[in-house]
């Protein structure tokens, strides 16, 4: 029991020291960028946003970094404070947890990949210092040709593909080559050996038919030359 009692202070010394840096370990930092934006030089500055949160993390201002990743190179912008404040300016707002770059004077150079960094100073947990996934930035060099027009030749292209198939099936239904008359008979002889037999006498038979009709047509002339007299 004596030795029960000496070993309660250690056990709560232990779990202490536990708790303490469990607790000083545990801060979580995540950050989101928006994977993609688009910026002409018309519009002048441009905005680029990232959202941030800290979980279980001391109260203390976070320290907010940016910096960009260029064809050939990397820069940092703001660490934190900006290189150079003409072209570049962090505003943060604290309530929202939410930092945003902005961008003066953009031209078709500042076209980049650009990564907001959050950390929290007062924390040494490895979590407390985090960078978002990017923000692919492209400048174009001209504003006119906005989505809407992209979409509205495409709907343009698609009705003009449409008139022209149905033009062309329309053309090939009244051009359709006619049948001759020849062509309309069917072949009854066929071929073979046999085939100049059946020819002949269906020659033959086409005759007598043929003198059967004169004959009749010239019976027909006297029997009215009769009755006329």
């Amino acid at each position: 029991m004596a030795m029960f009692k000496q070993r309660v202070p250690i056990l709560v010394l232990q779990f202490t020291w536990v708790t303490y840096y469990a607790g000083a370990n545990f801060c979580k930092v995540t950050v989101s960028q928006p994977p993609l934006m688009e910026g002409y030089p018309a519009s002048k500055y441009i905005s680029i946003p990232c959202t941030f949160s800290a979980q279980g993390c001391p109260p203390s201002t976070p320290t907010i970094l940016w910096f960009r990743y260029l064809a050939h190179t990397h820069e940092a912008l703001c660490t934190p404070d900006c290189m150079n404040f003409t072209k570049f300016k962090v505003s943060h707002l604290t309530s929202k947890n939410q930092a945003q770059l902005e961008i003066n004077e953009i031209n078709k150079e500042d076209s980049a990949i650009y990564f907001c960094g959050v950390a929290i100073s007062s924390s040494n947990s490895s979590t407390s210092k985090q960078t978002g996934s990017g923000t692919v930035l492209v400048i174009r060099e001209s504003g006119t040709y906005s989505r809407g027009v992209e979409y509205s030749m495409l709907a343009i292209s698609v009705v003009l593909f449409l008139y022209l198939v149905t033009l062309l099936a329309v053309s090939k239904l009244f051009t359709k080559p006619k049948l001759k008359k020849t062509e309309r008979h069917v072949n009854v002889c066929g071929g073979g050996s046999k085939a100049a037999v059946c020819r002949a006498i269906a020659k033959e038979f086409v005759k007598k038919k043929h003198n059967r009709q004169r004959k009749h047509g010239h019976l027909d002339k006297n029997h009215k030359m009769d009755e006329l007299s």
